[in-house]
This record gives C-alpha cells, sequence and structure tokens, in this order.
C-alpha cells in the first residue's frame, strides 16, 4: 500500500520540479561512485521507547533544503523504511567492518521488534509521539509489505549478529521465529490451491507475490546459518508460489516475468518485484535449482529486454516510462546479481553492471539519480517528459544505496556502473488512435479510465466492426524480421482475427481468441515474423468478426540491441528473439 502513497508523491513532485535544478543536480560524473550514507544518517532520528534505544527513519525529504516531512495521515517512520535502512547498515558492516553502522543496523532492528505484535504480525507507522499507529490502512497489523521486510531484515539481522553480539542475535532469533509463525498462518490457509484468472493458473497461498519475496529473502538469510526445518517449510511454500506465478517467453508476454499481484496475469510493475533476487537466493541455499531457472528466466526475458528498450515503470500491456523510480531500478540490479551468485555466469555481473548505471546518469533524462557527494538517492524521473524529482526520501536514498553496495562488490559489475545508452534498435509502439480509416466505421474511444481492473490502456482505444480497415506509415530503421503484436481486449464469448498487410502484400494474422472469463486487456502475437526492409511501409489491419478493442500494435525487431559506451570502448549487447539468445561483445 505504500508504494501507491509514494506514486501519488511522486506525481504531485513532477509539478514542482524544477529545470534549472535539474539540470545542476544531474551532470554526470566519471569518477567512481562511492556508497556514501550521510543523507541515510541525516534521515535517522535516534530515538527511545519503553527504556530501548531505537533508530527511526524519516520518510520523505524534499528538495532544495531537504528538510524531514513526514507522510501526511500515516505517521512519521515505518516499519517499511527502517527495515531497509537496517539491511543497508548490516550490508557495509559486513563489507567494510563499520561499528557505527552495526550500532545503527541494532537500534533499527530494535524498532522493527517494537512493532511486531503478539502473534508475529506487524504494524507499520509511528505517529509524532511515537505511539503507534494501529488504525491506518497502510500501518493495521497484518502480514504485508511491512511485516515481509521485517522478516529480511530480522533474518539477515541475526546472521550478522550471530557472531557479531550472539545474545542479542538470540533477540533476533526469537522475533523471527514468530514472524515465520505469522507467515505459515498466511500460506497454510490456501496452500496448494489455485485459481483460474483469464485462463492462467494463479496459486492463491502467496497473496502479494512481490512482497512476500522479502519473506522469502529473509528465510534465506536466516536458513544460511541455522538451517532450521520450520524455516525451510516456509522457503519451499513461498517459493514455490513465486516461482509458479511466471509466464512468457523472450516472444511471448509477459516474457518470463514474475507477476506481482494474483489479480492480474497482464500487470507487472518494477517497484517491488523481488522475486528473481529472492528465488536466486533461496534456490541457492536450498539446491533448489528450479528456482534459480526461474529467475534466469525472467533475468534472460524480462530484466534484459529492459536493458535495451530502457527503464520502465511497469508494462499493463505497454510499456509506461513515466515513473522510473529507484525502488525498481534496484529490483533489477539485485535480480541480475543474485543470478550471478547463483550461476556463477559472468554475463548476470554485467547485466547488474548495466542496470545500476541508471543511477549514474544512464536514464531517460540524462540526469545523475544517486549523488555520491551527499549520499542523496532521488525520487525518480519521468522517462516522457525528461524531468526528474529532486526530493530524496528514505526509499529512494536506501534503494540506491542498496544497488550501489551490491554493484561495488563485484568488480565486473562495477566495472559498467558509467556505461552510457548511445544507440537502441528495439520496440516501437504505434497508438491505434493514430492510424487512419480505409475501409468501414472504425470508432475511436476514450476510456473513462486508463486502468481496468487488472491491465491499463496507453491511450485512446479504436474499436473495430467486422470487416473495418485501418491503416498507418510505419518507419522501419534496419532491415530485418519484426514480431507483430497488438494490445488488445479478448472478450468473453467473442472471437475474431486481425489480418495484417504490409505493402499490399497480405504477411501475417492475429488470432483474438475468446476470454474464458471476464473481458481483459493483453498483449496478442501475429502467427508468422514478418521481413520488413529498412524505410517506410503501410502497415493496414483488417478485422474480422464482430467486435474488437485495440489500444496498440507493437513493432519488435526479432533481433534486437542497445550500443554502449564505457572507459572510451563500445558495447553492443544483442538480443535473438527468436534463437532465445542474449550477447554483450
Amino acid at each position: 500500500m505504500k508504494g501507491f502513497k509514494m506514486l501519488l508523491a511522486f506525481v504531485v513532485a513532477f509539478c514542482l520540479a524544477s529545470p534549472a535544478y535539474a539540470h545542476a543536480a544531474g551532470k554526470p560524473s566519471e569518477e567512481k561512485t562511492p556508497v556514501n550514507l550521510e543523507h541515510l544518517n541525516f534521515l535517522n532520528e535516534d530515538v527511545t521507547i519503553d527504556g530501548v534505544d531505537m533508530l527511526i527513519t524519516h520518510i520523505y525529504s524534499e528538495a532544495p533544503d531537504y528538510k524531514w516531512v513526514d507522510a501526511s495521515g500515516e505517521g512519521i517512520a515505518c516499519v517499511d523504511d527502517v527495515a531497509r535502512a537496517a539491511v543497508v547498515y548490516l550490508n557495509d558492516y559486513e563489507e567494510n567492518g563499520n561499528k557505527d553502522s552495526l550500532e545503527n543496523a541494532k537500534k533499527a532492528l530494535n524498532f522493527v521488534m517494537h512493532m511486531q505484535a503478539d502473534d508475529g504480525e506487524f504494524y507499520n507507522f509511528v505517529n509524532k509521539d511515537l505511539s503507534i499507529n494501529t488504525d491506518g490502512p497502510t500501518s493495521k497489523k497484518s502480514f504485508d509489505w511491512w511485516a515481509a521486510r521485517a522478516m529480511w531484515a530480522m533474518g539477515q539481522g541475526y546472521g550478522v549478529f550471530k557472531k557479531a553480539d550472539p545474545a542479542y542475535a538470540a533477540k533476533l532469533k526469537d522475533s523471527f521465529l514468530l514472524a515465520n509463525q505469522a507467515l505459515q498462518k498466511k500460506v497454510n490457509e490456501n496452500y496448494g490451491e489455485y485459481k483460474n484468472v483469464h485462463g492462467y493458473r494463479v496459486p492463491v497461498w502467496i497473496g502479494g507475490f512481490d512482497a512476500m519475496s522479502n519473506a522469502l529473502l529473509g528465510l534465506a538469510y536466516f536458513y544460511e546459518v541455522e538451517p532450521l526445518a520450520s524455516v525451510k517449510n516456509s522457503m519451499k511454500k513461498v517459493g514455490r508460489g513465486l516461482d509458479e506465478f511466471q509466464y512468457g517467453s523472450y516472444t511471448q508476454y509477459p516474457y518470463g516475468a514474475h507477476l506481482g499481484w494474483d489479480g492480474s496475469p497482464t500487470l507487472w510493475h518494477a517497484w517491488g518485484s523481488g522475486q528473481s533476487f529472492a528465488l536466486a537466493k533461496a534456490g541457492r541455499v536450498l539446491g533448489e535449482k528450479k528456482w534459480v531457472k526461474s529467475a534466469q528466466q525472467e533475468a534472460d526475458q524480462l530484466f534484459s529486454h529492459l536493458l535495451v528498450t530502457g527503464m520502465i515503470k511497469e508494462m499493463a500491456p505497454t510499456m509506461a516510462k513515466d515513473e522510473q523510480i529507484a525502488y525498481g531500478v534496484n529490483m533489477l540490479t539485485q535480480g541480475f546479481a543474485e543470478v550471478f551468485k547463483a550461476t556463477k555466469d559472468p554475463k548476470y555481473a554485467q547485466y547488474a553492471g548495466l542496470a545500476a548505471s541508471w543511477f549514474t546518469g544512464n536514464n531517460d533524462a540524462n540526469a545523475v539519480m544517486y549523488d555520491s557527494k551527499t549520499g542523496r538517492g532521488y525520487d525518480g524521473l519521468n522517462g516522457v517528459t525528461g524531468k526528474v524529482n529532486w526530493n530524496s526520501g528514505a526509499e529512494s536514498t536506501i534503494e540506491a544505496l542498496m544497488a550501489l553496495q551490491m554493484v561495488n562488490s563485484i568488480p565486473k559489475a562495477e566495472k559498467l556502473l558509467h556505461a552510457k545508452t548511445v544507440k537502441r534498435h528495439t520496440a516501437v509502439v504505434d497508438e491505434a488512435e493514430d492510424f487512419d480509416t480505409v475501409l468501414g466505421m472504425p470508432e475511436t474511444v476514450t476510456p473513462e479510465s486508463s486502468w481496468t481492473g487488472d491491465a491499463s490502456y496507453s491511450g485512446k482505444i479504436v474499436r473495430l466492426g467486422d470487416s473495418d480497415v485501418i491503416s498507418k506509415k510505419v518507419t522501419v530503421d534496419k532491415s530485418g524480421l519484426y514480431l507483430l503484436s497488438g494490445a488488445l481486449v479478448r472478450e468473453a464469448g467473442s472471437a475474431g482475427k486481425l489480418d495484417v498487410q504490409v505493402d499490399v502484400r497480405n504477411v501475417s494474422f492475429m488470432k483474438v481468441l475468446p476470454s474464458p472469463d471476464t473481458n481483459f486487456l493483453t498483449l496478442v502475437n501475429a502467427e508468422h515474423p514478418v521481413y520488413l526492409s529498412k524505410g517506410v511501409h503501410e502497415l493496414k489491419l483488417k478485422f474480422k468478426g464482430e467486435e474488437l478493442l485495440l489500444d496498440n500494435v507493437v513493432l519488435q525487431p526479432a533481433v534486437e540491441y542497445a550500443m554502449f559506451k564505457n572507459e572510451g570502448k563500445t558495447m553492443i549487447f544483442e538480443r535473438d528473439l527468436l534463437k532465445g539468445r542474449n550477447l554483450l561483445k
């Protein structure tokens, strides 16, 4: 829930962004990027509750003075952020032996344990008087995002403090195992059961798959140092659910993505999508090769595609580049890095470095999104307008620091941290409303809302009737095979066919099957790849059936690539989708 609040704040902040300030703060740097904890330390406040020294992390920090800003109506600090701050400090202690970071981690973990209820679940926010917000929808006692993040912090903390402070580790263990009982209660209620959503088989015992990836991480960290049967049992159940909610391939939507919400087989969002990170880690710890393969699939198919297209906010099914945030970029970085650790294949370390280069200016705004001089991680950018949100809240700072910590610990990743994309050859989206009418009476429709209930329209849509024909001039920048697909609504009880013609040649068609339940927006591939020469072509679409709602058409090169400059050298990352092969050369 907190993520949606953050996105709302993000949109508001864009309206206030200052281009002059953005230019000054976004100047690229070629120097190695150090991990600077200064701003995170500033966001923290030492407090004492019930005689116990704790640390809270203030949620927002706004440009230009970067003072603390509270979350209106929620509180001044939350487990969501403090637990992640604890992870940053634990990482710093493990990497650098920093005793101050160990102490900060301990105080942060004290706060996390303070927010745990007797049944193992967690509250999230504290008010200004440090009382617990027990009523807010983003704070109520539950096993939700904040509980899962608490498990990650406590699980990793247990491994660190078992060596550094065994007595304190014992307290963490008790709280962790109590949380595990709450997790077991959650997953056991419907364990092994499935539901059918638009023809997809969806596990029902997880709920928020993205959120529960944090719990799996905590379980894996704990099990590494103390392999308890109860912890392994939870790992097996959560890992199974995350592994099974994955669909697609190199060419088939959603491209091997681990989806986050059990209500949609269409929506994937970057923020919080730590399933590959967690599955690779847990798979390595338990020897579950299937989980590692599952993480590797998403890394090879979706994540690698994003290295070519550039970062996105989400796909639902059209890729949206507007609200790019550190939390999304870090999930790609951590996923690649953990797959590297699990497979020992150095290409994934390189991919992690390329993903993290977003922070050093390799993004759609050409803005440095992590300032190594101040330690600020900035709150996001709009890849369409190029505007940057120069606020620097807890989440953005923490996620940036996590990404830098991981990349700096892997030489092959760190080497590519300052890479810059200089050319892309990738998918182009042509909106249906931009097509011209050739035959019939196609109707352009403005949806009441872009959100359908489980997916999102990219703009206006076109209603096609039987034998309606529309066309558009499209420009191809490189000769080769192309894959065509349409973002369209599959309707219950209604089937049809969308014929594809290029320059008066019938080249392929999209088979529009009826939905097995309710109407839903998805991406449907044309049956055959199409060869297109470089230049301008007329793309013509003819619908046969009762009715079709068409959102857009995607023209995807069968061989896509991105060209990078790094340390004076040029690299090309090439992806052959039909052969299922990626190559960085």
